[in-house]
């Protein structure tokens, strides 16, 4: 999506009216993973920012919402959209308005204090996971230096403690990784401690749910691998 834009009409899965919005200027993350369809991402960062954009934008889509009775957004930024420093803004805009809201985030920030209003405000939350060896983590996700796999499961772990809608969890299979004879068991297990309320695993063919979280669960998933290869 073009910076501070907002998307075309569409009806989603629960016959909804909805849009997708992304409330960012540039790609800022605190990952530039090599496998991200966006490409690299230009400004590396755990911060967040003032954009001079920001009043005009939520201008545009308060007048968008209601000339055209908008019941659902799905925030789904270039970037990691709680760089922008005036996203509760935007929350609070759409939730007066009653509507409904999918926050999509690479999940390493979702335990910090200051992000839990606008976490909390949010219909369904989308975290994202791909990797279960440090060395992945870094090869492939490329983070903010000092981030590792471990403080990303914890952080995820301490977010689940307070959030208490619908959880997402995102993972994309890497050939390389899932290469690793205990890879699936490991995923296994970090999907069990995160207790997702869905499942969605993205490979270069396709995306697919698993809602049930149980002990075939490694079974399913070395059959997505196997067909993917």
């Amino acid at each position: 999506m073009k910076p501070f834009s907002i998307s075309e009409i569409y009806i989603n899965k629960n016959n909804l009216k909805s849009i997708d919005i992304n409330p960012l200027p540039q790609k800022y993350c605190s990952f530039d993973c090599v496998f991200c369809d966006l490409g690299r991402t230009d400004i590396i960062t755990e911060d967040i920012f003032s954009f001079n954009e920001n009043t005009d934008f939520i201008n545009r889509l308060n007048k968008f919402i209601i000339e055209n009775r908008i019941e659902y957004v799905f925030i789904n930024p270039n970037g990691e959209a709680l760089a922008n420093k005036e996203l509760l803004d935007i929350i609070k805009l759409l939730k007066e308005k009653n509507i409904k809201i999918k926050l999509l985030g690479n999940g390493y920030i979702f335990s910090d204090l200051k992000y839990r209003e606008i976490l909390e405000n949010c219909d369904e939350v989308i975290g994202e996971l791909c990797v279960t060896e440090n060395e992945d983590f870094k090869k492939f996700l490329r983070p903010v230096d000092g981030y590792t796999i471990e403080k990303y499961i914890s952080n995820l772990k301490e977010f689940r403690k307070f959030y208490k809608r619908k959880f997402i969890l995102d993972i994309t299979l890497i050939n390389k990784c899932c290469e690793r004879e205990d890879y699936f068991e490991k995923m296994n297990n970090f999907i069990k401690e995160l207790k997702p309320d869905e499942v969605f695993f993205e490979t270069t063919r396709g995306k697919y749910s698993i809602l049930a979280v149980d002990s075939k669960l490694v079974e399913k998933l070395n059959k997505i691998e196997r067909y993917n290869r």
